[in-house]
């Protein structure tokens, strides 16, 4: 929501939170709270929920959210889609009945950085990586060392389902809030903003390199798309146009993790926006693409999996939040 459009209540909720940010800098946790409740009591006296399309930043170390409103839409693609799998059936119904927040950009190796000296959960083992024209394990490869060259504002890659899952748990900590990765059908309905299309641009891939960081002539990757991002590998986050609800990169850059046990169908999953916990929980589900994938794996109903141990270069995650009523 733009800020000529924003309400005055919505003026003294984004105040409050702006109040948050620099007692935070501070390092006044105590007043870090008492601000959290005078914000959740400018709100009530304001008689608002969460503004759909608002944006908010709860700690200078914390991602930047958006919220995304509440509201129902098909998951999954119909037979006749170029490019489906048949595990992107059937099309159901899904209702997402709060507004929740997401992440405008995929986790950054600068955020990620800070929770690792924060805690000190430094995964450096090993990674895939595609390099010489192979994909291989590779040792002393990480998200500190990938095999290519990123800046901070680059999303964090070679991070495994638990690495996420430890990130998450400790911005929980840090606000007090409820921070969580997305489930599938959460990352699907935030994606696709209200679009029925393949992808949330359109039908066609040919919009792949105004929207998307994904497989382009840089790559030497055979279905590269004919056109030049720019990027051979990752991107800094936003470098391309957001989808209708102002998240970036929501197709292509990394596969991003989602809370989800893989299923090979949709028959049974939860109609209701839940994470899908039962199933191959040892599997986690991916979402999005990446920079090296296919054209085809960039579309909004597309799914992937892997161990919740496996870290590759293509890899990484979107936080979500709960938002209170």
């Amino acid at each position: 929501m733009s800020g000529a459009r924003r309400s005055a209540p919505g003026r003294a909720i984004r105040e409050a939170q702006e109040r948050l940010a620099v007692l935070a800098l501070l390092g006044g946790m105590k007043l870090v709270g008492m601000a959290r409740a005078e914000a959740a009591e400018d709100r009530r006296e304001a008689g608002s929920r969460w503004a759909d399309g608002e944006t908010f930043r709860e700690c200078p170390a914390c991602p930047e959210m958006v919220v995304v409103p509440a509201g129902s839409f098909m998951m999954g693609s119909p037979s006749s889609e170029k490019g489906r799998y048949d595990f992107e059936g059937p099309v159901h119904s899904v209702t997402i009945a709060e507004p929740f927040a997401v992440g405008v950009y995929e986790v950054t190796r600068g955020e990620f950085a800070r929770f690792v000296s924060a805690t000190g959960h430094d995964p450096v083992s090993s990674c895939w990586t595609w390099e010489s024209g192979e994909w291989e394990s590779r040792s002393g490869r990480n998200w500190r060392s990938p095999g290519f060259s990123q800046t901070d504002r680059d999303p964090v890659v070679c991070v495994s389902w638990d690495d996420a899952r430890a990130y998450v748990a400790w911005l929980s900590e840090k606000t007090g809030e409820e921070y969580r990765l997305l489930s599938e059908a959460e990352w699907e309905y935030a994606a696709r903003a209200g679009t029925t299309t393949r992808y949330s641009w359109g039908e066609s891939a040919s919009g792949q390199c105004r929207y998307a960081d994904g497989p382009d002539g840089s790559t030497g990757f055979h279905w590269a798309a004919g056109c030049d991002d720019g990027y051979a590998r990752t991107a800094p986050v936003g470098s391309f146009k957001a989808n209708g609800w102002g998240l970036h990169d929501v197709h292509g850059n990394v596969w991003e993790w989602v809370e989800d046990c893989w299923n090979g169908s949709y028959a049974g999953a939860p109609s209701d926006g839940r994470a899908w916990g039962s199933g191959d929980c040892g599997r986690r589900v991916l979402r999005g693409g990446s920079w090296g994938d296919d054209p085809r794996y960039l579309r909004s109903a597309n799914r992937g999996r892997y161990d919740t141990g496996a870290r590759t270069d293509n890899y990484g995650f979107r936080v979500a939040r709960t938002l209170a009523p």
